[in-house]
Order: structure tokens, then C-alpha cells, then sequence
């Protein structure tokens, strides 16, 4: 797939719209979106500017960022596009251009934009050079190219390694997975998807670039001490950027001292080709670690794998080809590993594994330790027809190698449905070959203790059996003396984070915004200098920047992101950034568009009312509309998922569709304050609006406060949140309707007395028929309901109601109402259950409605309600509650929410629901709070 529809920066832009989704501004920066020409003095007589060496160096084939100045007190050029020779005079300096030849030097920071290519496929090729210690940055969809036929020479140092890394973590911010793409090397070497080598032209999954062709010793040059972080972006479900793609690269490559280091895909992958690697590290990648399809025939030496917890698949996935006679046969010679299997599930569901041989590769294999967990998957796999065939024709091979798993093997199995018929036994076939051992590998990390076996069971003489291997007669990557790792690499040797910084002093308005004269003391922070504005609908991707003397005006009423599913755009707001609204603006973020609002603890997003920032004004109820998330997820509303135009209660934004996995983006550590103004009497903003939202959102830290309808609310879809804070909401802090499918940790919701009405109203629908229906699954919850007196609506401060039809299952659950004597003094009912619409017994009945290991502390704790006389006094909620797992009504003790550390009745009660579900983190406690860490701390707006 091309990549037709990315939004392309321009340089002056790049910075801004690569959707830079930052955790918050820091390291060593500057920003200016200023001009550096010089004005003339006269008409006459013009003052030519002066050219810096840099200027001299790189002003043929870059561009000096027009936004951000300086990263680590140098300045940052941008590439773009494809890099070609030159028929001008030599430029190099440090760095520069002589023909083909093209240096990157390290005097400057270098940013990618967009996709940059490194000469045509087979035509103006070049050389390009990258100086030993050079950061090279990426935005959200850039990634560098080596065309065929051209080259890389990127040979960094131990001391001064080549770092390609993302813009986020170049500005000394938390870097993540995905938040760039990577580096593709394209070459002419065999790949078995070619029929004629000596006409191959096969397809790179990302851009359709060229790969492929019959010479084996091609070479595509040099990649030492290199590391690649953070990269990986998304383009769909089967397309993903690896950390380092080799494509039909040849042997006279040279590839040694690499790290990939959280990537969102594979950490490197190969199809077909012949080259070798050595010393390579690969850490926390979420796919497979390394992976080699289409006829790979290198070798690979001294790599250490460390997976994560909860975050990876595989170390190593091995194909050949689905048909068994395409050739070259995979086939790579492997020695010296060392892979360390995490634990769990990948977000994509995927087991944390070993080994897996499968779509008739073959190996050889010497030297291979594999280290499992507790509750790591299968350890060593052998999958398909034509792989068992390979082994039993001697082609697949590993011997001297060392099993240390509580799972260790899994074998291969007829299975009709896959069209499969062999089976081979894993265990009998690796234990049959010579020195291979099942056992305890004794480690202290990854490095082998004195008494370990590792020490002592490697094959000998292994540049005897494959001369591009060299002697190391031990099992694994390390020799239990010499740390090769040390010194070029991350996120092994315990390197310190970087600590906060201040947020940058903008010069200028963000493309895609407006400025606006800033009066003083217009303001109630004196430091804003610059306010920028947003209106009307934004269809291209807009990135507001942090700065400690900005704000960002939301106006105009409703400035919506995208048109629906068209014209699709991406608002990227900044860790830090402060905005408010005018009264009747909103947000809307439509289907097929997204937000990336990626606030951090020490620099929260804050959306906030106009009132809340002007001096002598304050914020209030209802002062501004908030924001609104329209995804393709399903809703109950709509007969037919395929066709479904759902119709958004303010604005009539349509939402819906058959994609409970659809991404809306991220919302992390945001504040919404003082949002929700009515419409009339029945449509009211809530604070942030989820309808038919995915579970590919991600949303967590986020608090909702003084909102003048409900603090969140579902309207069917499948996402998901964690770390919820709801202050002081007008009506319901938590409501869902609609089929809401999604799970939430973390929740806690106080009321403002006399102007709230119930913490959860779980709605699902009316009609027998409609599907899907609501049944969230909600975990460690601290509610504190208001009083039992009436806000401006009528309603009162209630606990939880559930109704119309809806299911859910609730754990870890914690209400404490208000204890006086009058209506005045205590809360309303905590826990109600109105079975009006028959669905709702039927639940209870058959167990889709639950709540276990909770506590009910309040004068009022159960009621049971019906419009419907066929279902009245259909359920006891008393008792109903009581005779679940884990539940109890009696008196506990909170202060702001937190219970004491020696408390008895909420600490070490709760369901640890982690065992069943990987989104949920292990707990064992009942409410929101474990008695000691107070998750608001930081980032959330405390009265």
C-alpha cells in the first residue's frame, strides 16, 4: 500500500505537523517560528545575510528547521523527499555533498519528513554517509529509505554511536513505540517471492519501494553501532514499520552493534537476502524481535533478546515461503543467542514467546539459549508441513543449545482446517541432536554466572562450520566476563531518565492556528504573551505546541477535526499545552480523524472555560462544550453495523460503524474543567463524549471537572480507560448507554453536594433486539455520592443506578454516601437497580449482571425500581448484592478518598482481575486507591 493520503509536511511545517505527540517540552531546546533574513537597508543597497558553515554544508540537499532552532545546542536540519547527486562544486565541511556522496555530519541535528529515500531504484544512486554520534529525528510518519543500488555508511563508535530516535525522545521527552517509522534497506540479493531473479521487482509493504534480484554479494554498505528507538509507526492492522528492515540485502553488507529498541513491529526483519549481522540487541520490541521470511540465507551472531512484559510476541518468528517450492529456501545460520521470553499478553493478544520455525524455513542453530518465565509462552516451536519435512531432511537444525522454560516446547500437529497432516515431536527432535540440554541456565540477568552450564556446553570450532561466524565456544550472547552491550546501547544499563524541564518560550503561532493580540492583564497568568486560535474544521494534521507563555482559544463554536471518515486529520496537542474555550465551542474529533492529546504527570493537558482565564472572571458550570469523540465503533442504535450513521445529540455529528477496535487517538493526563452548556432541556455537552469510540483509543489520567451535564459518556463502542478522575459533575460523572463493550480501572468520582445527581448510570436499550449491549467490565472504583437534596434538575445525589437492559461486571467497588440524619445531611440511594426494561432481570438473573468483592457503606444502600408491573419487586438488590463474592454493606474510614495503610476492610479483599484480563494491573485491593500512592498526584486539579 502506497502511502497515497499522509498528510506531507513542508519544511517549514515539518515540526509542527508530525503529529508530534509529545509527554510534556524539555532538554535542551528552542523553538522559533520566526525569519532569519535579513531586511536591506536600502533598496540600493541590499545587505547580503551571512552564510554559516552549515548553510554552505547542507543547504543543497536540506533545509534549516524553521521551527525548532536547536536540539542538544545544535541546530536541526530537515530532509525530505529523495536525496540525489549533485553536479556542484563539493560542499563538505564537517558534512556535506560531493557528487553522490552525501555526509551527514554530527555538528547538526537531523529530521526526517515524511518518507526521505536515499537515491532512485537502481538510478541516481548515492552514498550516504552518517558521522559517528549523529541524532537523526522522526515524526510520526517519516522513515529513511536506501534505495538499491545506493548506500548507507553509518558507522558510529562505542563512545559516539549513531542514534535515529523520535522527535518526542530528542526532546527530552518519554519516548514510545511507534512514534516514528524506521530504516528500510533495500537490495538486488535473492527473495523467494521473485519466480526471475534476474527481474525481481518485489514491493517493501510500506511505500511499494523495490526489492530484490539475483546478486547475492550486493552490497547495500555499512550500519555499526548503530540504535534505533521508538520507531514502528502504524499504517493499518497488517502494516507496520520494523525498527530496521532488510529487504533482499546482500552479503557484502556489513551490519554489526545494533540495538532496536521499542518498536512498534518487528525489531528487525529480513526478506530473503544474504547478509550477516553480529552483536545486535533487541529490547522490548512488541512483535517479533527479529524475523526473517522469503528465502533469508545470512547469518546472525551474539544477538540478545529481551522481550516485555505484557508488550511482545515472539524472539524470534521464522518463515520461508507458503509454497515449497519457491526458492532460495530460507535458510540463515544462527549462534549465540540469548533470549530472554517475557511474561503475558501483547495489546494485539499475542503470547510472549520463544522460537517459532514454521512455513518450511530451515536453520542451523548453535549456541541458542532461551530463558521463559512463570507465565511465558511456549519456549521452542516447529509449526507446518514443509517445516517438519525441512527437519526431517536434516535442514533444520540447532544443536548446543540450551531450553530454560516452564513451557519449553510446542510441537507441530496435524490439523485439518489448516490444511496440515505432519507432526514432529519439538522435544524428541531437540534433544536427539548433539549438546542440546533442557534445564536451568543460571543467569544473574542476562550474563552467565560461573556455575552456569551456558560456560561450558557451546559448540567449538564454530568458523570451521560457517566462516562468517566466529569462535565462541559458550551457550548464549555473553561469555560470563566480557559485557558487550556496554557503553552504545539504552535501556539495559540502568541510564538515568531525564528529569522534568520547563516548557519552551514560543515566538510565534503554530501553523494551522491564528494569533491574537494578547492585552495586558487581560489574562490571570501575566506570563501569556501569545494566544493562538482554532475554528472551523481542521482537515489537516495540526500540532499545538507547548509553550509556558501560550494559550490556545477554542472558538467559534464547534471546531470539529476531519470531515466523517474523509479528509481525515490528526489534532496533536503537546504535554503542557493550556487551552480554553468561548462559550458554545467545542471539540469534535470526527470518524476516521484523531487526537493525540498526550499530556504527562508533570505537564497535563488543561482544557478549560474562557471565564477560568480571564482576569477578574471564574470558571463555572457549562461555560464552554467540551470534547467529543466520534469513532466507527458499534452502537445498538443502528440495526446495520455496515451502515451506520448514528446522529450525536449537540451538532448531529454522525457516528457508528462495525469497528470496536477503531483508534480515536489518545487522551493521557488531560483536565477538563467547566464544560457542558445545555442546549435546552434535553441536550447537554458532556465533558469529554465517547460515542462508538474503539478500543484502539487510548485514554487514561484523564479528570473531568465541574462539568455542567455528565462528566464522561458511552454511546455503544469498545474503548477503554484507566486512572479516571470525576470532581463536581452537574448530573452523572460516569453514564453509558448504547452497548458500551469497554473496561475502565481506576475510577474516582466525588459530588459537590445539592449540584450532582448519580456517580454510574449504565443505560444499554430499549428494544429486545438491539445488540450489542452494554456490558462493560469496571474495576477498583471509589465513589462519594452528594446528598440526597435536589440540584437544579430535580435529581439528587445517588450512588450507582443500572437500568435499561444493561449488563456490566463490577469489581473492586467502594460507595460511601454521606452519613447524616436528613435529606440534607446523607446521600440518596447508593446502589439501584430499575428493572423497567425486562433485560435487566434476565441479567441478574443469568450472572451478565455482577458485582464482586465491593463494599457498600451507607445509610441508604439498595433499591430496587420498576415502571414495569410484570417486573416489580423482580430483584432484591440487598440481597442479590450480598450473596456475590466478595461483597459486604459495613462502615470504612477514607481520607480524600484513600484508605488508611493499616485498614482491613478494603486492603487485601479485592479481586487482582489482572489473572483474567492483561488491560487490568494486578490489585488486591477494594476502590480506587491502595492506601499509599495517590495516582492523582501531579496532574489533576485538586479544589
Amino acid at each position: 500500500m502506497e502511502l497515497k493520503n499522509i498528510f506531507k509536511l513542508n519544511a517549514v511545517s515539518a515540526a509542527l505537523s508530525a503529529t508530534l505527540l509529545l509527554a510534556g517540552c524539555g532538554g535542551d531546546i528552542n523553538i522559533d517560528t520566526g525569519s532569519d533574513t535579513e531586511t536591506p537597508t536600502t533598496p540600493d543597497t541590499p545587505t547580503t545575510p551571512d552564510v554559516s558553515d552549515q548553510e554552505a554544508a547542507y543547504g543543497g540537499f536540506a533545509e534549516k528547521s524553521a521551527t525548532i532552532a536547536a536540539i542538544d545546542g545544535k541546530e536541526v536540519w530537515v530532509l525530505s523527499g529523495t536525496l540525489a547527486p549533485s553536479t556542484a562544486a563539493s560542499t563538505v565541511n564537517v558534512g556535506g555533498q560531493d557528487g553522490d556522496k552525501i555526509i551527514l555530519g554530527n555538528d547538526v541535528v537531523w529530521m526526517l519528513d515524511g518518507a526521505v529515500i536515499a537515491g532512485a531504484d537502481k538510478a541516481d544512486s548515492v552514498e550516504l554517509s552518517v558521522m559517528a554520534g549523529t541524532k537523526i529525528v522522526g515524526g510520526s510518519e517519516s522513515y529513511l529509505v536506501i534505495s538499491r543500488d545506493s548506500k548507507i555508511m553509518a558507522e558510529g563508535t562505542a563512545e559516539a554511536p549513531i542514534v535515529f530516535t523520535s522527535l518526542e525522545s530528542a526532546l527530552g521527552q518519554e519516548g514510545e513505540a511507534g512514534q516514528w517509522g524506521g530504516l528500510v534497506v533495500l537490495g538486488n540479493a535473492p527473495v523467494n517471492s521473485c519466480p526471475d531473479l534476474t527481474s525481481c521487482d518485489a514491493a517493501f509493504e510500506v511505500g511499494s519501494h523495490s526489492y530484490g534480484g539475483d546478486d547475492t554479494e550486493d552490497s547495500s554498505g555499512v550500519i555499526q553501532y548503530v540504535r534505533v528507538e521508538f520507531g514502528g509507526f502504524k499504517i493499518n492492522d497488517t502494516q507496520e514499520m520494523n525498527g530496521i528492515s532488510f529487504a533482499a540485502v546482500g552479503a557484502g553488507t556489513t551490519v554489526d552493534h545494533i540495538q532496536i529498541h521499542k518498536n512498534n513491529d518487528d525489531g528487525v526483519e529480513f526478506w530473503g537476502g544474504n547478509v550477516s549481522l553480529s552483536h545486535v540487541v533487541l529490547t522490548e520490541n512488541f512483535d517479533d524481535s527479529l524475523d526473517w521470511t522469503n528465502g533469508w540465507q545470512g547469518s546472525a551472531q551474539h544477538v540478545y533478546i529481551r522481550q516485555e512484559d505484557n508488550g511482545s510476541n515472539r524472539g524470534i518468528e521464522a518463515d520461508s515461503n507458503s509454497s515449497a517450492d519457491a526458492e532460495p529456501q530460507s535458510r540463515p545460520t544462527l549462534a549465540n543467542f540469548t533470549i530472554q521470553v517475557a511474561n503475558g499478553t501483547n495489546s494485539g493478544g499475542d503470547d510472549a514467546e520463544g522460537i517459532l520455525l514454521r512455513k518450511g524455513t530451515a536453520v542451523d542453530a548453535y549456541n541458542m539459549l532461551v530463558k521463559g518465565d512463570v507465565a511465558s509462552g511456549e519456549c521452542l516451536e516447529v509449526n507446518d508441513d514443509n517445516t517438519v519435512l525441512a527437519a526431517e531432511a536434516g535442514n533444520l537444525n540447532m544443536q548446543n543449545s540450551l531450553i530454560d522454560c516452564i513451557e519449553p516446547f510446542k510441537d507441530a500437529k496435524p490439523d485439518a482446517e489448516e490444511g496440515r497432516t505432519l507432526a514432529l515431536d519439538v522435544e524428541q527432535w531437540f534433544l536427539e541432536q548433539e549438546g542440546n540440554l533442557v534445564g536451568a541456565s543460571d543467569l544473574t540477568d542476562y550474563m552467565p554466572n560461573s556455575s552456569s552450564v551456558a560456560l561450558t556446553g557451546g559448540a567449538a570450532d564454530l568458523a570451521n562450520m560457517d566462516d562468517r561466524l566466529v569462535d565462541a565456544q559458550y551457550i548464549g550472547a555473553f561469555d560470563g566476563t566480557t559485557d558487550w552491550t556496554s557503553g552504545w546501547t539504552t535501556a539495559i544499563h540502568e541510564d538515568a531518565a531525564p528529569a522534568p524541564t520547563e516548557l519552551p518560550v514560543l515566538t510565534s503561532c503554530p501553523v494551522g492556528t491564528t494569533s491574537e493580540e494578547v492585552v495586558a492583564g487581560l489574562y490571570k497568568d501575566d506570563s501569556v504573551t501569545l494566544v493562538c486560535s482554532i475554528q472551523g474544521n481542521i482537515t489537516t494534521n495540526t500540532t499545538l505546541l507547548a509553550g509556558q507563555n501560550v494559550m490556545y482559544k477554542v472558538d467559534g463554536g464547534a471546531v470539529v477535526v476531519g470531515g466523517d471518515n474523509t479528509d481525515s486529520a490528526t489534532l496533536a496537542i503537546q504535554a503542557g499545552t493550556q487551552m480554553f474555550a468561548t462559550d458554545n465551542s467545542y471539540i469534535a474529533v470526527s470518524r476516521g480523524s484523531k487526537i493525540m492529546a498526550q499530556g504527562s504527570a508533570e505537564h497535563p493537558i488543561v482544557m478549560t472555560s474562557q471565564q477560568d482565564v480571564i482576569a477578574g472572571a471564574e470558571g463555572e458550570r457549562g461555560q464552554w462544550g467540551g470534547l467529543v469523540l466520534l469513532g466507527n465503533g458499534e452502537t445498538n442504535t443502528c440495526p446495520d453495523k455496515n451502515v451506520c450513521d448514528a446522529s450525536f445529540e449537540v451538532g448531529d455529528f454522525p457516528y457508528g460503524g462495525n469497528d470496536n477496535a477503531d483508534s480515536s487517538g489518545q487522551v493521557s493526563y488531560v483536565v477538563v474543567k467547566y464544560a457542558g452548556f445545555k442546549v435546552n432541556d434535553t441536550q447537554e455537552m458532556n465533558g469529554i463524549s465517547f460515542a462508538a469510540v474503539g478500543s484502539g483509543t487510548q485514554v487514561d489520567h484523564i479528570q473531568v471537572h465541574a462539568n455542567g451535564d455528565d462528566g464522561v459518556e458511552f454511546w455503544g463502542g469498545a474503548v477503554n480507560l484507566k486512572y479516571v478522575y470525576l470532581t463536581d459533575n452537574f448530573d452523572d460523572s460516569l453514564d453509558w448507554t448504547n452497548g458500551w463493550q469497554g473496561k475502565a480501572q481506576y475510577v474516582y468520582i466525588t459530588h459537590e453536594d445539592g449540584q450532582a445527581n448519580r456517580g454510574f448510570e449504565g443505560d444499554s436499550h430499549k428494544g429486545t433486539d438491539d445488540t450489542p449491549v452494554s456490558n462493560p467490565t469496571i474495576s477498583n472504583v471509589t465513589i462519594l455520592p452528594g446528598v440526597d437534596i435536589e440540584n437544579a434538575s430535580g435529581d439528587k445525589g445517588e450512588g450507582i443506578i443500572l437500568r435499561v437492559a444493561t449488563a456490566a461486571s463490577i469489581h473492586n467497588l467502594l460507595i460511601q454516601g454521606r452519613k447524616g440524619s436528613t435529606a440534607e445531611t446523607e446521600s440518596g440511594e447508593c446502589l439501584e437497580l430499575d428493572g423497567t426494561y425486562a433485560g435487566l432481570v434476565g441479567n441478574v438473573n443469568d450472572g451478565s449482571l455482577m458485582i464482586s468483592h465491593s463494599v457498600i457503606d451507607c445509610n441508604e444502600p439498595f433499591k430496587y425500581s420498576s415502571d414495569n408491573a410484570a417486573t416489580t419487586d423482580a430483584v432484591d438488590t440487598e440481597a442479590w448484592f450480598l450473596a456475590q463474592t466478595g461483597n459486604s454493606a459495613q462502615a470504612v474510614t477514607l481520607t480524600d478518598g484513600m484508605p488508611a495503610g493499616t485498614d482491613t476492610v478494603l486492603l487485601g479483599t479485592g479481586l487482582d482481575m489482572s489473572t483474567t484480563d492483561t488491560f487490568f494491573e494486578s490489585t488486591d485491593y477494594i476502590g480506587a486507591f491502595d492506601g499509599q500512592t495517590d495516582w492523582r498526584e501531579g496532574w489533576a486539579f485538586i479544589k
